[in-house]
């Protein structure tokens, strides 16, 4: 009898933990490795950075975390956008830069996304909903409605970071979100 119990306990236990990890992975955790060979054009730089976010259980805002190091010059913003690998595209959501209405940052009357810390290095960290999202429109995101598109993109490996430098104004670093294990660093 004590036999069976152990092997019973061995079947289950091994099936309950594969259901348990299975429920974990369920696309609200992102991840993304940035460095200048990823960049359209590619850009050569020591840089490098990552991006991990984390989707709120009811899928209303994205809270994340963005590290650079050693880019060429100075940080400009950094972004989301609509895009697969090896396409320059629309930006989805500021992640840091100036101020909304400002040059170089979100138009008037969105939420402001924090300063990008520098001028070469730096971490920043911040969350966005759908008040956040810039489109981009010609590409089917509607500015400050789409935030569900957003998330889609996301977990389809449709989007990427990058970041933008006063010398590589297109973007000195970019890496393509993924979905992640439990939203941490690389």
């Amino acid at each position: 009898m004590y036999i069976k119990k152990v092997l019973l306990l061995a079947l289950i236990v091994p099936a309950f933990s594969l259901a348990l990890a299975a429920a974990g992975d369920d696309g609200d955790a992102f991840i993304a490795t940035l460095r200048g060979l990823d960049e359209v054009p590619p850009v050569a730089t020591a840089g490098t950075g990552s991006f991990t976010g984390t989707l709120s259980p009811d899928g209303s805002t994205l809270t994340y975390k963005l590290t650079y190091d050693n880019l060429n010059a100075q940080v400009l913003f950094s972004h989301i956008h609509f895009g697969l690998p090896r396409e320059a595209t629309g930006i989805m959501v500021f992640l840091c830069g100036p101020a909304a209405g400002a040059m170089g940052g979100p138009p008037a009357g969105t939420p402001n996304p924090p300063p990008c810390p520098g001028p070469t290095s730096g971490m920043v960290s911040g969350s966005v909903t759908a008040a956040n999202v810039l489109g981009p429109d010609v590409q089917g995101i509607a500015p400050g409605a789409d935030f569900a598109k957003v998330v889609q993109a996301l977990r389809e490996g449709a989007a990427y970071v990058n970041v933008h430098t006063n010398r590589s104004k297109a973007g000195e670093i970019r890496g393509q979100v993924r979905r992640g294990d439990d939203g941490g660093d690389d």
